[in-house]
């Protein structure tokens, strides 16, 4: 292959190439194992959701789920953003799962999008589970909060505010399509700030064990 050839087929590649390497690989994950189904319960988003180990945190709703053919099954990628979620969603709403627990959009701030341009994506998301599988009990979860003290992530710099107004328009979101939203975003806060909490963090954005036993305890009688 000549040299163009070959810078242009790479070049070509590039673009092709959306998203992350883990992306794909994860995807692929995805879709080696057993289908999605209507008796499970799907944890959808980004690092966040990614690490959470759900299905043991929730051992006992896990265990009367297996009776039935199903699980609780962990669908967050690292990185991910609305976009990203929407483009491999069709993977779960065909399985028309028994519920969607979603949370999604500090990577949507970290790009740079608008409050309305990231609000339009995560009401496309919202709108195409309600159509795509109109049974599955959807629960919207708010952004969680970050902190900037932490200077890891430049591309949230100077973005604090933005999580608490993409907050209240996903409860209106929420209240248009007629789904559960569930606001845990104060649980997470510094007490008299607007930014998570640096005793549940290492980085100032993903959680460790205690912010995951907070996150836990939120949402456990939806879970069940």
């Amino acid at each position: 292959m000549g040299l163009l050839l070959s810078m242009f087929v790479t070049a070509a590649a590039a673009q092709e190439k959306k998203y992350t390497d883990h992306y794909y690989e994860r995807v692929a994950q995805f879709e080696a194992e057993a289908p999605i189904g209507q008796n499970d319960i799907v944890f959808l988003g980004n690092s966040l959701t990614e690490g959470g180990r759900w299905s043991e945190f929730f051992a006992e709703t896990q265990a009367r789920l297996q009776k039935k053919g199903g699980a609780i099954r962990n669908r967050g990628i690292i990185g991910d953003t609305a976009e990203g979620i929407a483009d491999r969603l069709d993977e779960i709403t065909k399985g028309k799962p028994k519920k969607i627990f979603l949370l999604c959009g500090v990577n949507d701030i970290s790009h740079d999008l608008t409050l309305d341009q990231i609000a339009a994506r995560l009401e496309n998301l919202v709108s195409r589970i309600r159509s795509e599988s109109p049974k599955t009990k959807l629960y919207l979860q708010s952004i969680l909060p970050f902190n900037e003290s932490f200077k890891r992530y430049k591309n949230l710099n100077g973005k604090t505010w933005m999580v608490a107004e993409l907050n209240v328009m996903l409860e209106q979101i929420a209240d248009k399509y007629k789904v559960e939203f569930l606001n845990i975003y104060p649980l997470f806060l510094e007490e008299g700030t607007a930014r998570l909490n640096p005793s549940i963090t290492s980085d100032g954005l993903h959680l460790n064990a205690e912010g995951y036993e907070i996150w836990k305890s939120a949402i456990e009688k939806y879970v069940k």
